[in-house]
């Protein structure tokens, strides 16, 4: 009886301090609602250089809910962003620029931790291949 007992008491004691935990097991990376601007510009080849960050732009970490723009900059160039097997947002796969903007908002069929390849191209020529990580 008194091992039950202990047993019952050890088991409450676990559930409890699960329960009470500051730490959470499946802690979230995603702080929601952020914005991610991606400068392009173009390189002295001719292809695209993007930024992040004052960084590369090889890997971009988002979340559900962000805006990511990709934004020309130094040139009056158009562009286009287009995603190989999917885009992590609804609406069509490629998006031309306007005024030198290619805005999305990550949804629609976007899985979290799955990275979506994308080509970034100016329409008279050079492309580059980076890719967008949704968390």
């Amino acid at each position: 009886m008194n091992i039950m007992k202990g047993v019952t008491v050890l088991g409450l004691a676990v559930i409890a301090m699960t329960l009470g935990s500051t730490n959470v097991f499946s802690q979230d990376a995603c702080d929601y609602g952020g914005n991610h601007t991606i400068q392009v510009r173009a390189g002295d080849d001719g292809i695209p250089v993007l930024t992040y960050k004052g960084g590369s732009a090889e890997d971009v970490y988002v979340c559900m809910g962000d805006q990511v723009q990709w934004v020309l900059v130094g040139s009056d160039r158009d562009f286009l962003v287009e995603f190989f097997a999917g885009a992590p947002f609804a609406g069509a796969a490629t998006r031309g620029s306007s005024s030198g903007v290619v805005a999305v908002t990550i949804g629609g069929s976007a899985e979290r931790g799955k990275g979506y390849d994308y080509n970034v191209a100016f329409a008279d020529g050079g492309e580059l291949d980076p890719r967008i990580i949704v968390e």
